[in-house]
């Protein structure tokens, strides 16, 4: 049995983690205390039933997926909490709050030594690939980083370049008048996800959280959907 190595509780990373758990051994790194939090990847996602591939009918319910004119919004940390625990339960070994601190190559695939939170947490693992998504991980300031080689075995989900975000939710109410260049998605709770290149609007009652994080530059790269279609389209290369 194969055994892959994945860098980020990702939709992408998750996604492939279901389709190859059955065939391949997966274990799962994640920098953050726990998957999907907190969620860089917008809550927008064009064909919701995507999902009922993965999600039982109380879990889609959960996510109180809410009609927009051209797709749907949700929270997209609950739908990675919910597709986190359909992984474990296939077997995919997930590691929290734990760093790659070495990797070396060798004839047969990648060592990738780690290190975690809990004093028995560290450890190697002989992987016949590594799948790289960093790029959609949250990356807080000062935050511990993975060590990781140049390799042809590791393979980086295809979004294209990414650029500086400042995402945020509001009040609904709030978003009334808001300029037309700020990218919303308002969800089902009464509040609204706004994306903007920096904080130029602000809203009158405040956020309700913020963000700053990296999202691809192509609006299309952005969606769950497509983060979902990527994992798919690496499970079929490696299988």
């Amino acid at each position: 049995m194969k055994s892959i190595g994945l860098i980020g509780g990702t939709f992408s990373n998750l996604i492939l983690a279901i389709e190859l758990a059955d065939t391949h051994r997966i274990t799962l790194f994640e920098l953050n205390a726990e998957i999907g939090l907190p969620s860089v990847s917008p809550g927008y996602i064009e064909n919701k039933n995507i999902l009922t591939q993965y999600l039982t009918p109380q879990q889609i319910d959960f996510l109180q997926i809410h009609p927009l004119q051209n797709g749907f919004t949700l929270r997209s940390e609950w739908a990675l909490k919910h597709l986190a625990v359909l992984a474990a339960e296939k077997g995919v070994e997930i590691f929290t709050r734990t760093r790659i601190t070495e990797c070396t190559e060798n004839p047969n695939g990648l060592t990738l030594f780690f290190s975690g939170a809990g004093p028995n947490s560290a450890g190697t693992l002989e992987c016949d690939s590594i799948i790289n998504d960093m790029q959609w991980t949250y990356q807080a300031p000062g935050a511990k980083h993975h060590h990781l080689i140049q390799s042809t075995k590791i393979q980086t989900p295809h979004f294209g370049d990414f650029t500086s975000m400042h995402g945020g939710t509001a009040l609904t109410s709030d978003c009334l008048t808001i300029p037309v260049e700020t990218i919303t998605y308002p969800r089902a709770e009464g509040l609204t996800e706004v994306w903007q290149d920096s904080e130029k609007w602000i809203p009158e009652k405040g956020w309700i959280e913020t963000i700053q994080c990296t999202l691809p530059n192509h609006l299309e790269k952005r969606s769950i959907d497509a983060q979902i279609h990527e994992g798919r389209r690496i499970s079929v290369l490696l299988k």
